[in-house]
Order: C-alpha cells, then sequence, then structure tokens
C-alpha cells in the first residue's frame, strides 16, 4: 500500500460525497424557488462529483500496487 495514493484517494471520495449531497440540496432548493441557472450548477456539481470519483478510483488503484509493480 502507498499511503499517499490512499490519501488521495479518500479525499477524492470525499469530494464526490460533498458535490452529491450539494446536488440533493440544490434539487430540493429548485422544487421550493426554481432558477433558470439550476442546470448549470447541477452539470457543474455532476461534472466534478464524476471527476473526483474517477480519480478517487485511479488513485485507489495505485495505492494498492507495490512498489515493484510501478
Amino acid at each position: 500500500m502507498q499511503p499517499d495514493y490512499l490519501k488521495k484517494s479518500r479525499l477524492a471520495f470525499g469530494i464526490a460525497v460533498i458535490c452529491g449531497v450539494f446536488l440533493l440540496e440544490t434539487s430540493f432548493a429548485h422544487r421550493k424557488m426554481p432558477s433558470p441557472a439550476a442546470p448549470y450548477v447541477w452539470a457543474g456539481l455532476g461534472a466534478v462529483a464524476l471527476l473526483a470519483l474517477a480519480y478517487g478510483l485511479w488513485c485507489r488503484q495505485r495505492a494498492r500496487r507495490t512498489p515493484d509493480d510501478a
């Protein structure tokens, strides 16, 4: 295990979860007070969440490698 990649993967997964919570919050707020900018906010949050999730998975894969596998 490589601790630097493990730390990065945990941080990336945390960012993805936070973006997911913000997506839920903005969708509930949109029901009460619709905004024309909501789709752009959702697209931005979704893109950041997907990128963070992909980066987290990549770092998790790199963390599981032994230094000899590199």
